[in-house]
């Protein structure tokens, strides 16, 4: 927590029992915001003990005048086996699976579903209007993209049980022009918001929810 400075006319021993309490163990304290390196090792210890997990996520993406808005039910395996199903929004039951390389099996939601195809995961039809592939959708590619930021583009703050860093992109050209980005952290050390601005703009933002760590996956999930 913030703790304001105490006006100078308080009476000095109300000023001492206030210092005396923030002090005292078990107070819901001043504590010292974590480091970004404390942060991403958290997150790395976190995502070292996941094998497979489950989640919704939310997304939500501005590209000039277009606007896309999703939610995905999405499974994923170590190392890449990953399903992704539009439950909500643009393309809404579309399904594909991937499982590393250039391509995915899919299918379009509608009186399209039962046509399946092999698709580039680049391909128009496989992306988000952002160009969001479902490679790009894991814990363990956001994990590797954080640490790509230079220490100096990172910091890190505590609000509650969560941690938020904001990373000031270096070189916005070769980001499709994202200048900031944000990660929002829970108290296991996995995220549960991730978002990017051009500018003062919010271009991107995903949350994740209903996440279940290490649950059986059925491999028949991973086929289409």
């Amino acid at each position: 927590m913030i703790v304001k400075k105490s006006p100078v006319f308080w009476p000095t021993l109300f000023a001492v029992m206030l210092v005396a309490a923030l002090a005292a163990p078990g107070h819901a304290q001043a504590q010292s915001s974590p480091t970004t390196a404390e942060t991403i090792e958290k997150f790395f210890s976190a995502w070292q003990g996941i094998e497979t997990y489950q989640c919704t996520l939310t997304s939500h993406e501005v590209d000039g005048i277009r606007v896309q808005d999703r939610v995905y039910h999405m499974f994923f395996e170590k190392p890449m086996k990953t399903r992704m199903e539009i439950i909500s929004g643009d393309g809404r039951g579309g399904a594909a699976v991937w499982s590393g390389g250039d391509t995915l099996r899919g299918h379009r939601g509608g009186m399209l579903a039962g046509i399946k195809k092999t698709l580039d995961i680049h391909s128009p039809l496989a992306t988000s209007i952002r160009g969001t592939t479902i490679a790009d959708a894991n814990y363990g590619i956001l994990l590797g993209h954080i640490r790509t930021f230079k220490p100096d583009n990172l910091d890190a703050a505590r609000i509650g049980d969560r941690t938020l860093v904001t990373a000031q992109v270096a070189d916005p050209a070769s980001q499709a022009g994202v200048t900031k980005e944000v990660f929002i952290f829970g108290a296991d050390g996995l995220p549960l918001e991730f978002e990017q601005y051009q500018g003062a703009s919010m271009v991107k933002k995903v949350d994740y929810s209903d996440v279940k760590l290490n649950v059986p996956l059925p491999d028949s999930l991973f086929h289409i």
